[in-house]
């Protein structure tokens, strides 16, 4: 059964046990009020396919760990994450969405972007 957690307004934070749940395979928390950091035990769930937590109040950078994620797609937009975008996520050859606006990111894209040929929405 998928349980969607879109506009509960949930508070608190992501934790780190998150990374126990190895057969999950989309994580929705998009559009609440969830804040802190997004825990590098993210990487840990290589099922992972969706990582949806636009619209919360998420800082810090993005974990590296996140390109241990062969199968995924993020959407986390609209937040108040920082720093670079880790360059892992551009290694990903199932990538389609990476949706990282309205946030506070900096840094260069690297030109690995160009060769991935799934990419559809950046």
């Amino acid at each position: 059964m998928l349980r969607q957690l879109l506009n509960y307004n949930l508070s608190g934070v992501l934790a780190p046990e998150l990374g126990l749940l190895s057969q999950l395979k989309i994580m929705d928390f998009m559009w609440n009020a969830i804040s802190g950091t997004i825990p590098k035990e993210i990487g840990n769930i290589t099922s992972l396919r969706l990582l949806l937590l636009s619209g919360n109040k998420l800082s810090g950078s993005l974990p590296d760990e996140i390109g241990n994620l062969p199968r995924l797609n993020r959407h986390m937009n609209n937040n108040s994450l920082s720093g670079q975008i880790p360059y892992e996520l551009f290694t990903l050859p199932v990538l389609l969405h990476l949706l990282v606006d309205n946030n506070n990111l900096s840094g260069l894209l690297p030109p690995e972007l160009g060769s991935l040929p799934n990419l559809r929405i950046l």
